[in-house]
């Protein structure tokens, strides 16, 4: 499921600050690539699997021989396909929402279908620029396995097939996500407009497994050598006083709430991750809570949130009696 056109992209600076696709996909390659013998291998590679790769693979040969879908796939993969880098802007899946829904609505019932097809067929420019900035093929796969993880998390909330963090998915695709052991790690901009602007690396909490401080200090060891060895370049024209980059952190999160560190324990493997962080500010986070944490979506009964864990009790107690919940900003300098 490879368009053999795109396979010299042109990469814009030294080192690359972009990747572009040397042209753009026709309708016809992307029918061609829905209903390739390898499809399949390639929704695996995606991380898609179980009962979303049973639901998807047979709308892959439907969106291909309807032609107005064809259509909104293959503008949506070009769009995906524009570019991926450091400043390339990100693709405003959102926007396309309800134009996206009524057509999905010939494929199935779900949120996100037309966009999940864009991303399995777009995927070229985005490897390209990983390979540029010193991924393997196999953690750039590992990275692109985020759709499927974002489709199972989509499943427990929803009950079927479909995708809701349409933004997430588009960040991905620009390349600025990397996936190293059992965290995530992104690349922005902060302090925007003022005299502290930079880049700094973002990090995230997949759903995938035990959150032990042992592995979290192993991603970061990673985070830090990966940034530092093949995004030097971002080192350069740091604000006064400004730690050096690759070594500064930020986690935007409802983890980030000291709550946590209080009911759990600094010795909880939550706890600790929370203890590492400066707290900077605050936010309003109620619905981010009740979706991470029991995968709901709005609207919900706090009142009838389980409680079977400590986590679970912490966070819907205080759902349920009106304290609700706050998102921090944390900040770690290692």
């Amino acid at each position: 499921m490879t368009d053999r056109r795109d396979a010299r992209p042109q990469f814009l600076g030294d080192p690359p600050t972009s990747v572009l696709a040397s042209d753009d996909l026709s309708v016809d390659a992307v029918a061609a690539m829905l209903t390739a013998p390898s499809a399949a291998g390639l929704l695996e590679k995606l991380g898609i699997s179980g009962q979303d790769q049973e639901d998807l693979a047979p709308l892959l040969p439907q969106a291909a021989s309807d032609p107005e879908i064809l259509a909104e796939v293959t503008r949506t993969a070009n769009l995906l396909r524009a570019g991926a880098g450091l400043e390339v802007p990100t693709v405003e899946l959102e926007s396309l929402t309800s134009q996206h829904a009524a057509l999905a609505q010939r494929l199935a019932p779900g949120e996100g279908l037309i966009a999940i097809l864009a991303l399995v067929v777009s995927t070229s420019t985005v490897r390209a620029w990983h390979e540029a900035r010193g991924l393997s093929v196999e953690q750039s796969w590992e990275v692109l396995a985020d759709l499927g993880q974002q489709m199972r998390v989509h499943r427990l909330s929803s009950g079927r097939l479909g995708l809701h963090q349409l933004g997430w998915m588009a960040l991905n695709w620009c390349g600025r996500l990397v996936h190293l052991g059992r965290l995530q790690f992104d690349l922005h901009r902060t302090g925007t407009g003022t005299g502290q602007e930079r880049w700094v690396v973002g990090t995230h909490i997949p759903a995938r497994g035990p959150l032990t401080p042992t592995a979290v200090e192993d991603s970061f060891v990673r985070a830090t050598e990966y940034f530092t060895t093949h995004f030097a370049d971002l080192d350069a024209d740091r604000p006064e006083g400004a730690a050096r980059f690759g070594h500064e952190f930020l986690c935007d999160s409802w983890l980030m709430n000291p709550v946590l560190v209080q009911e759990l324990g600094a010795g909880s493997n939550i706890g600790a991750f929370v203890d590492r962080w400066e707290i900077l500010s605050t936010t309003p986070g109620a619905d981010g809570a009740a979706f991470f944490v029991f995968h709901r979506r709005p609207p919900y009964d706090a009142a009838a949130l389980p409680r079977t864990t400590r986590l679970e009790r912490t966070v819907a107690e205080r759902l349920a009696d009106g304290r609700g919940w706050e998102n921090g900003l944390g900040r770690l300098v290692r």
